[in-house]
């Protein structure tokens, strides 16, 4: 195999993988009832409690217009609350509701159950999914400072 050849069908895998893993999330939101980004948020929300808008739009790598509408969905739906900070009266910090817990914990639960078969992959294929994976990572950071440096 040609290295055209090769950087093709590597390139082809990771879009394969990811489509694949992007439809099983968005049918897993729609069983919930939000959508992705709405799961998304929570997800974070539930995992940095008291987090600012602009921290979440930080760790979420998208723009904090975005974050801030999906934030006002959330809260109009219960699953998200706005509180003053107690260090920072300027400040308001973001945390999940009880019925946003419940809604949190339900989705992580039904993640899991979807992506189960992935368990199923051995523990030395994972490895060797994780050393190519860094690999890659490697290559393409190696690659892009040594041909793109001026």
């Amino acid at each position: 195999m040609n290295a055209e050849e090769k950087i093709t069908k590597i390139i082809h895998s990771f879009r394969e993988v990811n489509r694949f893993y992007y439809k099983q999330m968005w049918h897993h939101a729609d069983d919930l009832g939000i959508t992705v980004v709405q799961l998304q948020t929570m997800k974070h929300i539930s995992e940095h409690p008291n987090i600012s808008l602009q921290e979440l739009a930080e760790k979420m790598n998208i723009s904090k217009s975005t974050v801030s509408s999906t934030v006002d969905r959330l809260v109009k739906a219960s699953f998200l609350r706005r509180e003053q900070s107690t260090s920072d009266r300027r400040a308001i910090n973001l945390n999940l509701t009880e019925e946003g817990r419940q809604k949190e914990a339900e989705g992580k639960k039904l993640f899991f159950a979807r992506l189960h078969e992935l368990s199923e992959v051995s523990d030395e294929d994972t490895e060797s999914l994780f050393r190519l994976h860094q690999l890659i990572i490697e290559k393409l950071t190696t690659e892009r400072s040594d041909r793109y440096e001026g």
